[in-house]
């Protein structure tokens, strides 16, 4: 028992194993492609919202967002690739929206 190296060894192997099975199941996920967000500008297809100012600063987007609001109007904003926001809403409130900001 005192001069038997085999219970070391087989302890050592145990303990191999049992990191490189942890280290599998414990590595990052791989990095799928990157998305980059669609800029509302650009798209054909914006699914569900329609765009109803373009190119605004964040200030104005925001008073836009909260005039829509006031009226019972749900919105949304998109950054787009030049920094500024476009305003959108579901297709049902396009018309409304447009009468309420003017455009």
């Amino acid at each position: 028992m005192g001069n038997d190296p085999t219970a070391g060894i087989i302890a050592i192997v145990v303990v191999l194993a049992l990191a490189l099975v942890l280290r599998w199941v414990f590595k990052p996920s791989r990095r799928g492609p990157i998305v980059r967000p669609v800029d509302a500008a650009d798209s054909p297809s914006l699914g569900l919202l329609t765009v109803v100012e373009s190119g605004l600063e964040r200030q104005d987007a925001l008073r836009q967002r909260a005039t829509l609001q006031d009226a019972g109007i749900r919105s949304s904003m998109s950054k787009r690739r030049d920094g500024r926001l476009d305003v959108l809403v579901f297709h049902a409130d396009v018309d409304a929206a447009r009468l309420l900001l003017g455009t």
